[in-house]
């Protein structure tokens, strides 16, 4: 590796830096939402106050769990998995990414791993409550991975522009930077609704808080976590919430604002914020749905919009 992807890996916009604003973006959402409920919401920097102070506490294991090592393992093969798809995707105008041609494909299987860790805590953690929420996370993720796939390939297909899919997140962002951003093209804009649901129902924003519930499952599979496995749980979701945003801005609008990467950075931390906004603004309105109605939900309106999107892109 060279000096310059060293840096990008460990220090920005991978590393250090993926970790620092993806929980400052989380305390952005969650003060988004209480100003708009009328509360006065934390501090910013009070998710990187509260994973510290997770840091330094003592780890306790429930005497009922049904296996103490996966327990253990499940928030760290979903924090490794995050920290590795920050060093796949590329930020438009600042950092290449991976540089692969087929990391979009790798992108698809990192993405599900904080799924399959909430599952294999949760299942290990001997917790009713935690079984409860494992069973709602499999439901859930079977439904909103059937869109996200079907707007990879629109995606990598128009990128393609009648010449095959392209299966590279930079060359994705290269064909949008010379002939204007999929944001503008009629034929797209069913996929990009599609995928913001499915970045609701990934990111469990209600009305897709089912698995995590506080009302009736008492936050699920994270209930009898804590010291630094919960801490990492807690990283994870952060550097999930800040992936699944950069890989919208790579799919519809990755524009730069200069040729300077400090300044698309900067922009780039920008258009970040105004998706978190948007994020928060459904939060604080909508109300959770029965694990069956999001279900159904999942499986017909975004599944429709991401085909219509992929039959335009195939046909018009």
């Amino acid at each position: 590796m060279s000096a310059s992807q060293i840096f990008n890996f460990f220090i920005c916009p991978g590393g250090i830096f993926a970790i620092f604003f993806g929980l400052v973006l989380v305390s952005l959402e969650r003060i988004a939402v209480a100003r708009f409920q009328g509360r006065v919401g934390p501090p910013i920097f009070q998710n990187i106050f509260d994973v510290i102070k997770l840091i330094t506490k003592e780890v306790m294991i429930p005497k009922d769990a049904t296996n103490r090592f996966f327990f253990l393992l499940a928030p760290v093969f979903g924090f490794a998995g995050m920290v590795a798809a920050v060093s796949v995707i590329p930020v438009a105008g600042v950092s290449s990414g991976l540089g692969a041609n087929s990391d979009l494909i790798v992108l698809i299987y990192l993405l599900a791993l904080p799924a399959v860790s909430h599952i294999l805590g949760g299942s290990s953690s001997g917790s009713t409550y935690s079984a409860v929420s494992v069973s709602r996370e499999v439901v859930l993720m079977f439904a909103y991975e059937i869109t996200f796939i079907i707007v990879i390939f629109t995606v990598a297909l128009a990128a393609g522009n009648g010449n095959g899919a392209v299966f590279s997140l930079q060359q994705i962002v290269d064909y949008q930077l010379t002939n204007g951003s999929f944001i503008s093209d009629p034929r797209m804009l069913p996929a990009l609704f599609a995928f913001l649901i499915f970045m609701l129902a990934t990111l469990e924003v209600p009305p897709f808080h089912i698995a995590e519930n506080d009302a009736d499952v008492i936050k699920g599979y994270l209930m009898e976590y804590s010291g630094r496995p919960l801490a990492l749980f807690e990283m994870t979701h952060a550097l999930k919430l800040l992936v699944l945003i950069t890989v919208l801005q790579i799919f519809f609008f990755p524009g730069i604002a200069a040729n300077n990467p400090v300044a698309n950075l900067l922009w780039y931390m920008f258009k970040s914020g105004v998706i978190v906004f948007l994020i928060a603004l459904i939060h604080a309105c909508m109300a959770s749905f029965r694990v069956d109605q999001a279900f159904k939900f999942l499986l017909t309106v975004p599944v429709v919009l991401a085909l219509a999107s992929l039959g335009m892109v195939l046909f018009l």
